[in-house]
This record gives C-alpha cells, structure tokens and sequence, in this order.
C-alpha cells in the first residue's frame, strides 16, 4: 500500500512506519554546483512527490498565475515583487494577448517572440521559474472580440477550421498545435527558467469529445520538444461530480508530470466543498488527487474565490485586505501534502491591489531550512476543538499548521465578525512521536511574522495568535 494513501495517523500507528529512508542529499558533495538560474526543475527521483533542482536543491513551489498583463512593465512589476517577497515560480499564459505570437495562423510573430525573450530574461534576473500555459482555446469562430477562441484559425479568417471539433479531433488540427509548439521548442528547448510546459488551460472546457485521446497523444509529442522540461495538463475547476472521471484520467498519465487540480470558492458549485472554508476547500481539492494514487508532484493550480459560475473576481476580494483567504491559499495545500503553495488566481485583482505579496515572504519563512526530500512527508490531522491540525509528518521534523476553526471567509467578510485572538490553547503531538525524540519545538505566527521557542514537550502551549500559527518540532534522530 501506498504510503500517501494515508491521509491521517492515529495513535496506534508505530513511529517506525513514517521514518522513511534518507534520501537525496539537498546539496551536491563536491563538484560543481549550477546555480538556481542555471538548473532545471525536476521530479525527485527518490522522493517523487516532490520537485528537486537539477542541482539537487530542493524546490517547494511558492507562487501565484500571473497569466498577463496590461503591457509588459506592469508584468515586471508583478515578477519583482514576487520576487522581493522571497516567491520562486509563476505560471504565465503565453495564449495572453500580451504574449500570443501567432496572430495570424502559421504565422509566428518575431516581436512577440522577443516579449517570451524578456519574460525569460526577467525570470533568471529575479530567480523564478515559470509554468508557461500553451493554448486556452475553447472556440474557433470568425468573431474576434469572443472569449478564448482563436479567430485566426477560422477558414473565415484564413484559418483552416470551421469549429474546435476540427482542431482536437483531426490530424490537421494534431499538426496546427505541434507546429505552434514547435516554433517554442526550437526558440526556448530546454531552458532553464522554465518550470513546465502546459498544454492547455483548462482543457476540459472545450465543448467537444477527444479529450482523452488528444492528451493520450500530444503529451508525449511535447516531452520530445521540451526534454529537460515538465510536461504538464490543466483541467477545469473541481465543483461538479461529474469531473472527477477526466481528472482521475488525466492526472493518471505517466507522460503527465505533475498532477494538478483547480478549485474556488463558488456559490453555484454543486460539491459543497466549494462554500467551505478555503483551507477545508484547498486541503480537500489536494486529497482528491492522492486518492488516485498518484507518484508525482501534486499542486493547487488555480485557486480563489469568483462570483457565481465564475462571472467575475469574488466580492470578497475588497474585503480581505490582509489577506487571510491567500494565506489559506498558500498554506492549505502544502500541509496536505502538495509540492508547494496553492497558485492563487486574481493577481491583478485581488493580490497586486490589496498589496498581499509579503504571504510569500510568509510562506517561504515557514518553510524555510525544510528539506522535502530528505524527510518524507506524510500528511496527517490532529483532532482539535479549537483548530483544524494539519500536519506533515517527516523523519526529521514534524511540520503542522493549526488553523482557528471559528474564523473563517464568511465569519470575517459575511457577518464580520473579526478574528479572535486565541491564548492558552495546547495540542498534543505524543500520538506522533514520544516525548524523548523531541530535540526542539518552535513555533512560527506567520500574521506577526515572528518565531518563539518554546519548551520541549509533547503538549505544546500556543502563543497569543489570530487565525493560524505554524509549529515546528525538529527530532532527534
């Protein structure tokens, strides 16, 4: 059995079971050593539930979508604060009109290319590796205002198709995508400020049959362009039911590198989990796809929250001006055992304009000096009555998040009532580890950005806090 088919531990669970075996060291011993700008995001070979540099560095992805832009200065004023704010990775649209090279079909624009060029450059200058989006079509009509369609491939504009049918499900429409890709391929093949290559957002979007049997096929095709890059797929939000069947498929493929889910808050979603608290709707949308068995990466790739069947940025957005639903975004996810932060959508909208970028700082302080590699995570809960306990248990330390089960998106922003402050709360880990193989317990407040020692014990005393609290507890060997 697979040992991410445990999503809790309990008590009765012996220590040895989770003390997996050394790993790969975080740093190379002796030899040269490639910088981050210099080396490429890989799967662990030991540990593949996680990403490792080529120079053996380990990666925990840490970043938001920043599909576009309005021009290009503003999409450098994303890239440096996230960079400024300690982020590692974005994922760009290169379909966004911004960056788009093929405005007429076949043809491939050079000063668009040189924008990619830029955004490239920017990404080693800032030390960011970048998920590049390759299609988000869902149309092919001759209107050129209509959203995701592309217009240039309609035989009334010169194109080829007479509808996206055409473009998914012939072998025309299988050469137009790989010719696309190939112009990629041979201009950035195999370059190292690229995190992955991704198909196509949200495929399961286009109202069309041949999913399967398109990814079957192109996935495979874009491993042979893009060799010592990911090959990866996106699929549309996780609200409904009747999605779980593509996404077990897709994720499912060993040409696939990198299992991927989207999800927000949704009012007119039909799984309930959509109006949960986010830290509930993002750790769940993470055990959705361990319970596929998965050995690979796994990433909250979109996450947020948008007005009913996603007509908009959420209402909440203007509300939340500290940010609690992104630090739910970013935390949430990798407690439950992703390989990194979520990938908070509405950059432009909510992040940039609340000025939330310093929760990567946050994030990247709380995670700081863990090495995913070498400990081998299992995700796990504690029950209390106070606080949801997520917990990642690993050979050399425990990591746990403890978020207050009394606030949340529709407590703070719906009947506003503003989070309480929490003193004198204990939780006991002596299910986890006896009391001896605690070397030391720290614990992190990621709102006041502050770190306390505290004593060395199974039942841990909080400190004062609001919301949530990060504790740290390192393990003899």
């Amino acid at each position: 059995m697979d040992r991410r088919d445990f999503v809790n531990l309990f008590a009765t669970m012996p220590i040895a079971f989770v003390a997996s075996k050394t790993l790969v060291s975080q740093r190379a011993k002796g030899g040269f050593l490639s910088s981050f700008a210099e080396s490429f995001v890989n799967i662990s070979a030991a540990n593949p539930f996680y990403f490792q540099l080529s120079n053996r560095d380990a990666y925990i992805v840490n970043g938001p979508c920043l599909a576009g832009a309005s021009d290009m200065a503003t999409m450098q004023s994303y890239l440096k604060k996230l960079s400024d704010n300690g982020g590692n990775f974005a994922r760009v649209w290169l379909c966004n009109r911004l960056f788009e090279v093929e405005k007429k079909f076949g043809e491939y624009d050079e000063s668009q290319a040189k924008k990619i060029d830029q955004l490239l450059d920017w990404a080693n200058q800032y030390k960011l590796k970048l998920k590049l989006c390759l299609d988000n079509t869902r149309q092919i009509i001759p209107d050129q205002k209509a959203w995701f369609n592309k217009p240039q491939y309609h035989v009334d504009n010169g194109g080829p198709f007479n509808n996206i049918d055409e473009y998914i499900n012939t072998e025309k429409g299988r050469e137009a995508y790989l010719n696309r890709i190939t112009f990629f391929s041979k201009r950035y093949g195999n370059h190292p400020a690229v995190f992955g290559w991704e198909l196509w957002n949200e495929m399961n979007g286009i109202m069309c049959k041949g999913l399967r049997e398109w990814n079957d096929y192109m996935l495979p095709q874009v491993h042979k362009l893009f060799p010592k890059n990911l090959v990866l797929q996106s699929l549309g939000s996780f609200d409904m039911e009747s999605r779980r069947s593509d996404y077990k498929y897709i994720n499912q493929l060993p040409s696939n590198d990198v299992g991927q889910i989207h999800r927000y808050i949704d009012a007119h979603a039909t799984l309930d989990v959509c109006t949960a608290p986010m830290d509930v709707l993002a750790s769940d949308a993470i055990n959705e796809l361990h319970s596929y068995h998965l050995h690979k990466p796994m990433l909250l790739a979109e996450v947020g929250a948008v007005l009913p069947n996603h007509t908009g940025p959420s209402e909440l957005y203007p509300l939340d001006t500290e940010g609690a639903l992104m630090h739910d975004m970013l935390f949430s996810p990798f407690f439950a055992g992703a390989a990194g932060g979520g990938n908070s959508w509405h950059w432009d909208h909510y992040i940039d304009k609340n000025d939330l970028w310093y929760h990567y700082a946050r994030f990247n302080e709380a995670v700081k000096e863990i090495n995913p590699l070498t400990e081998g995570f299992i995700p796990a809960k504690l029950f209390h009555n106070r606080f949801r306990v997520y917990v990642l248990v690993g050979k050399h330390t425990i990591l746990a998040w403890c978020r207050d089960i009394k606030n949340d998106w529709k407590s703070e922003f719906k009947e506003n009532k503003k989070p309480e402050e929490i003193s004198g709360e204990i939780i006991d880990f002596s299910s986890l580890l006896p009391l001896r193989q605690i070397k030391k317990v720290i614990l992190y407040d990621p709102w006041q950005h502050k770190w306390v020692i505290t004593k060395k014990d199974g039942l841990i005393s909080l400190p004062t806090f609001k919301r949530s609290v990060v504790i740290k507890i390192e393990r003899d060997a």
